[in-house]
């Protein structure tokens, strides 16, 4: 644990690093990310978001909010132990742009084609706070529940085709970076 940081003070670093990552700027997450700080779900992300520190944390932020708006965290539980932060709560939002996927080698999964649906999912996030920054993120999300929200599964055909094309879109997109 940090030594002059109280339970209550490592909590709030890691909901303002959540609230951050979701809207902030990249000034704001470099107050409270170290830069060494790894997130553990970035295996999924775009390639910008695998590295370390508040550069990865905030490319992380614009993957979200490529596919999402109107993103809204509301913390509904927090439990320290040490420095490992437990973030329980619910994320809610629209789906406003082509949602993308990716393989653990950095290639286009699948894109998921906007719907205009709201969600709103529990999660988990878990975060290691030290000296007073983030140097680890962790989660634990309801993404099925998101995806029948959104209108992804079970998907009708159109849907399924409008994917398809989304998808090869993502994949020339990212050929080209």
């Amino acid at each position: 644990m940090s030594a002059t940081l109280s339970p209550a003070d490592l909590a709030g670093i890691a909901e303002r690093a959540i609230r951050a990552t979701l809207g902030g700027s990249l000034a704001d997450l470099a107050a409270l990310v170290h830069p060494d700080a790894v997130n553990r779900e970035a295996i999924a992300e775009p390639p910008a978001t695998r590295g370390t520190g508040p550069a990865a944390f905030h490319a992380t932020g614009e993957w979200i909010r490529a596919g999402f708006s109107d993103l809204v965290w509301t913390t509904g539980t927090e439990a320290v132990d040490g420095d490992l932060t437990v973030i329980y709560g619910t994320l809610s939002g629209r789906h406003t742009g082509d949602f993308v996927v990716w393989t653990p080698d950095g290639s286009v999964e699948r894109a998921f084609v906007a719907t205009g649906k709201t969600f709103t999912v529990r999660q988990a996030h878990f975060q290691r706070v030290v000296d007073g920054l983030v140097v680890e993120h962790w989660a634990v999300r309801d993404d099925q529940g998101m995806a029948m929200q959104l209108g992804w599964i079970p998907p009708t055909p159109a849907f399924l085709f409008r994917c398809h094309r989304a998808t090869k879109r993502a994949r020339r997109a990212a050929r080209s970076l």
